[in-house]
Parts: C-alpha cells; structure tokens; sequence
C-alpha cells in the first residue's frame, strides 16, 4: 500500500518535467520563426521542416512514456509473480507436511492392525482366526513394506497349525515294479503310500487353506529377491492351491497328496522328497524346480512345464504327462513305469538307468534324449521321434517301436532287441544298431 502511495507523485513528477521539456522546445522553435523570418517559401519549407522535428520529438516522448509505463507493469507483474511463487511453496509445504502426517498416521494404523491381526490368529475361534488372516492380506495390499513380513507370518502359521508329518510312512514301501537299477527300490521304498491310508487323510482345516490361498494370490512382485515361502514338512494333503503363485517355493518334505495344483506356478521351486501322490498338477508350471526323490506316483501333470527340471530317484509311476513338456528334464534313476507319456516332449531328457517299463511314448520327442541303461521293457514306442537318441545298453525286451523314427540312433549293446522290432522301426544309414542285428532293407532306400 505504502509502495502505491509513493508512486503516484513521482509518476506526476516525471509527466510534467516532460511536458516542461516540451514547452521549452516549442518555444525555441516558434521563437526561431519570430526573430528571423524568411522569404516565404523558404518559410513554407522551415515550418515543414519544424513540424517534423515537433512530430519527431512528440514521438520519441510518447515511445519514452509507454517503455516507462510498460517497465512499470512489468515490474508489478514480477512482484505479482513473487507473491505467488511464495504462496505456492507456503502451500507446498502445507501439503508436505499434511502428507507427512497422514503417512505418519497410517503407518500407525497399520502397526495397530498388524499387532491385532497377530494376536487374534492365536484365537480359539475359528472365525477371529480367518478375520486375522484376511486383515493381514489387506495390509499386505497395502504397505509394500509390510508385504514380506506378512507372508513370513502366514507360512509360519500354516507350518506350526497344519497336521505333522508321520515320517513312519516313509517306510512303507512295495518291490512289485523294481527296473533294472537298483537305486530304483530307493524310490520305491521312499515315497511309496497305500491307497488307504491316502484316503484316510484329514481334511484341511479352513483356516489354514485359508492362510494357503492368502499365500497362493499375493503381489509375488513385491517378494525380496533371495527369498522363498518356507512351506517345508507341512501337511497339507488335499489342498487347494489352484494357480498359486508358489515360485522358488520351499517344499522339501511336504505332503501334498491329492491336492489341486492345477495352473500352479511351482517354477524353481525346491520339492525334494515331497509327495504328491494323485496331486493334480495339469497345467503346472515347474521348469526349473528340484524335484528329486519326489512322489508323483498317478499325478496328473497333463501339459504342465517341466522343462529343465531335476526329477533324479524321482517316482512317476503311472503318472499322467501327456503332451507334457520334459525337455532336457533330469530323470535319470526315476521310475516311470507305466507313466503315459503320448505326445509329450523330452527333447535332450536324460533317463539313464531310469525304470519305463509298459510306459506308453506314443508320438512322444525323444530326439537326442538319453537313455543308457535304461528299462524300457515293453514300452510303448509307436510314432516316437528317436532321432540322434542314445540308447545304449538299455532293456528293449518287447518294445513297440512301430514306425518310431531311429535316423542317427544310438543303439550299440542294446539288450533284448529283436529284428522283427527293428523292421517296423524307420532308420538309415546313420543309425547304430547292435552287432546282432541288420539294417532292414527298406532304410536304405
């Protein structure tokens, strides 16, 4: 207001020097014309000449005042600016510090409901135990940083509240499908479980395939890297984790019979010496998971992705892989016997020593694949892509090779191969048989 004040006088100041200024030329200039006056047209040409001059200075005053009036505003505009500039960090800071405490407040919250969700899962009842769990989902949601916490909680819960495992019925076994290694009555012995004692399995308790679920549906991007789920020596037959995300997932030792796994994503996950006996993986995604001495013993694992994955002493006995992507699987020692296999792929697989008696390979790839020492007694081979496949020494008593492709086989020391076999089979001149056998005539058309 002050700075207003001020300016009005000396703008007035400044418009009347100016026109003092004005005066005075003026004056010079008519007074000019007064004292000496010429002949008329010299006259005529002066006053033209003295018009121009007063149009000229008139001009340049009027240029003066609006660059000193066009200053002035844009002096006030860059006070204006100021001024705002200052109002909108004032307010900046306002909303920073009103974020800062709403952060403040919610982290608050969240510590509460934390503590509370904690204290209830220790609850008697059921219903405030399944409330904790939720609760912890939702703040898992939530904070990002909670995230990690909450899924150590949720597994820690379902390993101290599931059924313990009876290591006793490990020790169950059969000797009626051994092949021709011994390490194969390892597997048996290993993860071998009578029918009934699957069926007498106890149902899952609701909170706890609750807790699993919570677990299975989480934002798995928010996982630190180097962790995983600890899920080992749980009992958790029959449950269901239909598309859980179980990714690099700890599992060693866990029961998992009959339970529904179907689109599950298991990839990288350790397994080792689990049971899933008639699990229901169709669809599974565990490329890359370690799954030695496991139980697969009638799984369906129908499509699912086991490509790289270490399946060594693993048990597959009658299990459903059709169309199942093997590809430079590790089964080597498995015992697969009676395992349907049509159509699945297992391109490079390595399957030394490993037990396919009566398995069905029907149009399978085993391109390249490696079969040394192993049994694959009555085998269903028909259709089958052999080519560049290693089979020596392996057991081929009454395998069905019928129009399975041996382009560049290896078939050198191969036992009980008949040549009534051989002529069904396609071949060339690249494939090795044993030094007992003859190339049919029709391979080297």
């Amino acid at each position: 207001m002050s700075d207003n004040k001020t300016d009005t006088p000396r703008n007035s100041f400044i418009v009347l020097i100016l026109f003092i200024v004005l005066f005075i030329i003026s004056s010079v200039i008519v007074g000019s014309f007064v004292w000496h006056i010429p002949p008329i047209d010299e006259r005529v040409k002066n006053e033209t000449e003295a018009l121009k001059t007063t149009a000229t200075i008139f001009g340049a005053i009027a240029v003066f005042i609006n660059a000193y009036y066009a200053a002035k505003r844009a002096e006030a505009m860059d006070k204006s600016a100021e001024a705002a500039n200052k109002s909108a960090e004032a307010a900046n800071k306002s909303a920073e510090a009103a974020l800062i405490n709403a952060a403040s407040a919610q982290d608050k919250q969240i510590a509460e409901r934390f503590a509370k969700a904690i204290e209830q899962l220790g609850n008697e009842k059921i219903e405030t135990r399944l409330g904790a769990i939720y609760t912890l989902e939702r703040i898992a949601k939530d904070s990002t940083q909670d995230h990690w916490t909450i899924m150590e909680v949720l597994t820690a819960f379902v390993r101290e509240n599931a059924p313990l495992m009876d290591f006793s019925e490990k020790n169950t076994g059969n000797s009626d499908s051994l092949g021709n290694s011994d390490s194969l009555i390892i597997v048996n012995t290993w993860n071998y479980q009578k029918p009934k004692e699957i069926e007498q399995k106890p149902k899952l308790q609701t909170d706890i395939q609750a807790a699993l679920t919570t677990i299975g549906r989480r934002k798995s991007e928010n996982d630190p890297e180097n962790q995983r789920l600890d899920l080992r020596n749980i009992d958790i037959r029959g449950a269901d984790l239909r598309e859980a995300k179980l990714q690099k997932a700890d599992l060693r030792e866990a029961k998992l019979q009959k339970a529904e796994l179907t689109k599950a994503n298991l990839q990288g996950a350790d397994m080792f010496g689990a049971n899933l006996q008639e699990a229901n993986l169709k669809q599974a995604n565990l490329e890359g998971a370690k799954l030695i001495g496991i139980n697969l013993r009638k799984a369906n694992l129908e499509f699912a992705n086991l490509q790289g994955a270490d399946l060594i002493l693993a048990n597959l006995q009658e299990v459903f892989l059709r169309e199942a992507n093997l590809q430079g699987a590790n089964l080597r020692q498995s015992n697969l016997r009676g395992a349907k296999l049509n159509g699945s792929n297992l391109r490079e697989a390595f399957l030394e020593e490993a037990n396919l008696e009566e398995v069905f390979l029907m149009r399978a790839n085993l391109r390249e694949a490696f079969f040394e020492k192993a049994n694959l007694q009555k085998a269903f081979l028909i259709g089958a892509n052999l080519q560049g496949a290693d089979l020596t020494e392996a057991n081929l008593q009454e395998a069905i090779i019928k129009e399975a492709n041996l382009q560049g086989a290896i078939l050198r020391g191969v036992k009980n191969l008949e040549q009534h076999q051989i002529e069904l089979a396609k071949g060339d001149r690249t494939t090795i048989l044993p030094e007992n056998l003859q190339p049919p005539k029709h391979w080297q058309a």
